[in-house]
């Protein structure tokens, strides 16, 4: 396969080029959903195209049928009728750009976190443990998947997402518990998103890990709502304080892990006045061990020895330095991004990595 170009993702994105071995990745777009980046990033791919006189064997792109940059995709391959066109699921392309970072073409354990992605199962993923080549992938554990009340909304809200964990966590004993966020918010629109929760009203089911920092944030009064992305996530990380070893409880069964114990004792920090900071190092702690023991479960089950980290929640300074010191001496090695990024800026990368092994 002589050139390949992918598109990406769509909140924020790059293009990348494979040709003759090379890579190339285009300098960074903003949300493809404004239209005047979308031109830009647009324009940008097609001067480059006519620069090279490059004429795609391969076109990569997201799984998700809406992004405009799939749509883009999809015509550059409509334009180019020898072409073909591959989709990559969100995550593997990740895993993928990290597995490129580190120069590993080989079966890998794959962690990648962040706030959103279309999954095969039509699901918004986001807390994914795979086992991955350059080729493939094979979902193994992901977080229990929560309902987004009021889908998009709850990402710029994240006292939705508070709200929907804890209803998942108490059920219905959920307005007898005296939390400070159920009295910033009004008890008749807790009401109204428990009863859109019951009712499977605009409630899209989500593994995203970025929803849960979302959710804690908020729980602790950081975030409740977001005036730019991830406000939440990096509120709760310049909050943290060090030293501290504690974490909360969490459960794994089967490929799911559940974590309605920590929001309890999340809840129970907070009604006793625990400092933020200490909860959010808490919290971070637990995201920690759950990396390391969700990994260790499947190194023990494929004798796989190496682990890569990818998405835009490996950002995170505190979580990145903890997972590290937790798999320092460990059998397991663990790989992070070097060069391309670990948010979606990298996504490009991945897609043309997975084409050209698909179509080599």
């Amino acid at each position: 396969m002589k050139n390949i170009i992918a598109l990406g993702a769509e909140n924020k994105t790059s293009f990348s080029v494979i040709s003759e071995e090379d890579i190339y990745v285009s300098s960074p777009s903003g949300d493809l959903n404004d239209m005047d980046n979308f031109d830009g990033f647009e324009m940008g791919l097609k001067d480059y195209m006519d620069k090279k006189t490059l004429i795609p064997d391969c076109v990569a792109c997201d799984l998700h049928p809406d992004y405009r940059s799939t749509r883009l995709a999809e015509e550059i391959k409509d334009n180019n009728a020898a072409s073909i066109l591959v989709r990559v699921q969100h995550h593997f392309a990740h895993v993928a750009a990290c597995m490129l970072d580190n120069d590993l073409d080989e079966e890998v354990i794959g962690v990648s976190f962040d706030g959103t992605g279309f999954g095969t199962d039509g699901k918004s993923l986001g807390s994914e443990f795979m086992v991955c080549t350059r080729k493939d992938f094979t979902r193994k554990f992901h977080l229990k998947y929560m309902p987004q009340p009021g889908a998009d909304v709850a990402a710029r809200e994240p006292w939705r997402m508070a709200v929907a964990y804890l209803y998942d966590a108490y059920g219905e004993k959920l307005k007898d518990i005296g939390l400070p966020l159920l009295k910033r918010i009004p008890n008749s629109t807790a009401l109204i998103i428990n009863d859109m929760i019951k009712k499977d009203i605009n409630c899209p089911l989500t593994s995203s890990m970025g929803r849960l920092f979302d959710a804690v944030s908020s729980l602790v009064g950081v975030c409740d709502v977001a005036t730019f992305e991830a406000e939440g996530a990096i509120g709760l990380e310049e909050i943290v304080v060090r030293g501290i070893g504690e974490v909360y409880k969490y459960d794994v069964t089967n490929d799911e892990i559940d974590v309605a114990e920590m929001i309890k004792e999340i809840n129970g920090d907070v009604v006793r006045g625990i400092d933020s900071g200490i909860i959010s190092a808490k919290f971070h702690n637990t995201i920690g061990e759950i990396i390391f023991d969700v990994v260790e479960r499947i190194h023990n089950a494929t004798g796989l020895k190496k682990a890569l980290i990818s998405g835009g929640c490996f950002q995170n300074k505190y979580l990145v330095n903890y997972v590290e010191e937790k798999f320092a001496g460990a059998k397991i090695k663990l790989y992070k991004h070097n060069k391309y990024s670990p948010t979606d800026l990298g996504i490009s990368v991945g897609q043309a990595v997975v084409a050209a092994s698909l179509n080599r």
